[in-house]
């Protein structure tokens, strides 16, 4: 494929102020970031030669399905890196969905119908979920251990696997969370729900859910040592007008930052959450009926079934040891 220039293409253009406005607020950071990518890729595949030169003149014949056919089959076979190799490895199923979402996602914020070509899908294996007595050995050994004065990175997991297995959220959906959201005096927690594969075309559902004592006495601690995190100036009171976030989950050491106390983001939750896992599966190897857990947040909240109503079902709760 032959590079052309490809800087002044209208369809370009109005592609950028498209990803512009999708990249907004609600839209979280790791969205933002898929939907700029896929628009560098569009470019990349405009200035390679491997979508057809019609695709240059306006967005909707760069979305056209001939276009698109092309692009996703570039992208599949990695030809649409930007050091192109003698040997390019192909996609991942799992990122070529994240480009399909992301096509989705432009097109209706351009007004553009959108018509995908099939492709080939390998069936998906979900990974098993953790089991309810490791998941109440898992709440009690944490109550046990995340009492005030406690270590801050043992308390701050507490009230995130304790908020999960109340809401089944994702990291996304935690991450995104704010102080405004949590009323502890109610005992409820409103969530702005970001499922996968949802239709960008439909607003982000917000539900307000109810919180389990367990979760609240978990959340209480942990507000506790976030005002300490958070606090910006220490010869003032705490309070929202001296923070450094209104976060929810902030971070408890410093890792490349001068201070704690700044927003966790997903792959800084992930972190906290795999090194928890790592200690519990080491502390109670010997506990009866005890079993591993995975190294990941996603088999925990997938364990969370469905309330009739909806909403997730609470998991089970031990009694602290």
């Amino acid at each position: 494929m032959a590079d052309t220039p490809a800087a002044a293409a209208p369809s370009l253009a109005a592609l950028d102020a498209a990803v512009d406005r999708a990249c907004r607020p609600p839209t979280g950071v790791s969205r933002a970031k898929q939907l700029r990518w896929v628009a560098g890729e569009l470019r990349t595949a405009l200035e390679r030669g491997a979508l057809p030169p019609e695709a240059a003149a306006a967005l909707p014949a760069l979305l056209a399905p001939a276009a698109l056919a092309a692009y996703l089959a570039a992208a599949e076979r990695g030809l649409l890196r930007r050091r192109p190799a003698a040997r390019p490895g192909h996609a991942s199923p799992a990122s070529m969905r994240v480009r399909e979402d992301c096509l989705r996602i432009l097109a209706a914020e351009a007004g553009i119908p959108l018509a995908l070509p099939e492709r080939d899908r390998p069936a998906v294996t979900l990974r098993e979920t953790v089991a309810a007595r490791p998941r109440g050995l898992l709440l009690a050994h944490l109550e046990h251990a995340a009492r005030p004065g406690r270590d801050d990175a043992r308390t701050r997991i507490l009230a995130v696997i304790a908020t999960v297995l109340d809401t089944g959220c994702r990291a996304g959906e935690l991450c995104a969370l704010r102080t405004h959201d949590l009323d502890l005096r109610r005992g409820t927690l409103r969530l702005t729900r970001l499922p996968q594969h949802r239709d960008p075309r439909t607003p982000p559902a917000a539900e307000t859910v109810a919180l389990s004592p367990a979760t609240r006495a978990a959340l209480r601690h942990w507000l506790t040592a976030r005002a300490r995190l958070t606090l910006r100036d220490s010869a003032e009171p705490p309070g929202p007008g001296n923070e450094t976030t209104d976060a929810l989950w902030v971070s408890v050491a410093p890792s490349g930052h001068p201070r704690p106390g700044l927003p966790l983001h997903v792959r800084g939750l992930a972190r906290a959450y795999a090194r928890a896992v790592h200690d519990l599966n080491t502390d109670l190897a010997g506990e009866p009926g005890w079993q591993p857990l995975p190294r990941r947040m996603e088999p925990l909240r997938r364990a969370v079934g469905p309330r009739p109503g909806g909403g997730p079902t609470p998991g089970p709760r031990a009694t602290p040891r």
